[in-house]
């Protein structure tokens, strides 16, 4: 028995087997179609509006996401306008010390203190003494004054 011998019998009744599927087909596919792409054109265009209101909104709000603890340390010293040598120093400081991020410096005046150093970094005391002034000298004259 061969395939001939199988198909063969489903050949010859096509009719009957076209006559089945009538029913599942579309009468005017056509027309669906032309509306099918009417809609989709729409949710296009109203996907792409809600994407660009987003990023026009987005774009004067100005808010820095801070969830991110080495975009927050390259803002702090973006500020506070700190050089890439003294970044450096920072980041192996915060190592020193085994801080979670190099950001808490900026928070603990305490570890700027050369008595407080480790001795193997007393060679960058003066650096770090100047980098704490730098740091927190502001804020120690603003919580001081009188007005």
């Amino acid at each position: 028995m061969g395939l001939g011998d199988i198909f063969w019998p489903l050949i010859a009744r096509t009719r009957e087997l076209r006559d089945m599927s009538e029913g599942f087909r579309s009468v005017g596919f056509n027309d669906k179609a032309f509306e099918t792409c009417l809609v989709a054109a729409g949710l296009v265009a109203v996907c792409l509006t809600l994407f660009l209101i987003g990023r026009y909104a987005r774009r004067f709000e100005n808010l820095k996401s801070y969830d991110n603890a080495p975009e927050l340390f390259r803002e702090l010293c973006r500020v506070h306008r700190i050089d890439w040598s003294n970044r450096r120093l920072l980041k192996r400081l915060a190592a020193e010390w085994e801080m979670t991020s190099p950001a808490l410096l900026f928070v603990e005046p305490e570890r700027f203190n050369p008595a407080r150093l480790p001795a193997e970094w007393q060679q960058q005391a003066l650096q770090l003494e100047s980098l704490g002034r730098l740091l927190f000298e502001p804020t120690i004259a603003a919580t001081t004054s009188p007005f």
